[in-house]
């Protein structure tokens, strides 16, 4: 049976940003990730018009983005970091790989959900690197409210990854 467009919608939606992770583990290019993810939902359409029933389709959405990601790999020129990722990706199961892409997902959106300033904050400590005297200098802060504002964070973000694990776990 064909997909709506609305269930369509809706599995692009919960997908996309769990499979762009999932496609970044092989290429480390987000650019990449997300022209891979793009191009299997458009395939997947397609198959859809086509009447052509994907009887697991999250499996498959995972399956065609490895298999894309790795055409990728192949294709482009070796480089050490591409090589020792894949062999550090190969480690994991596809399951395992899936699990993480989901939960890196669901912690990108808690960041996502914080207030504006504590995510600015949060992100040029832990994304960026910068000492809290570097980002308190240029937002024009105290390194105290820094502090607090990260560990505040930090708590939000504990609080939604125990509630991740209990979604995968329970």
């Amino acid at each position: 049976m064909a997909l709506s467009v609305g269930e369509f919608e809706r599995i692009f939606k919960e997908l996309y940003k769990p499979l762009c992770l999932f496609a970044l583990r092989f290429t480390e290019n987000i650019d990449d990730a997300e022209d891979i993810v793009q191009q299997v939902f458009a395939d997947v359409w397609e198959k859809n018009r086509a009447q052509v029933a994907i009887v697991h389709l999250k499996s498959y959405l995972y399956q065609a983005v490895r298999n894309r990601s790795l055409t990728l790999l192949s294709q482009a020129v070796e480089s050490e970091p591409a090589s020792e990722a894949l062999a550090e990706i190969e480690d994991l199961s596809e399951e395992e790989q899936i699990y993480q892409s989901e939960r890196d997902a669901r912690l990108w959106e808690a960041i996502d959900r914080l207030p504006p300033e504590r995510k600015k904050i949060f992100l040029m400590a832990k994304r960026d690197g910068m000492k809290y005297q570097e980002i308190a200098d240029e937002l024009h802060l105290s390194v105290k409210t820094v502090e607090n504002q990260i560990s505040k964070a930090l708590k939000t973000l504990r609080e939604t990854a125990i509630r991740i694990y209990c979604f995968f776990f329970s």
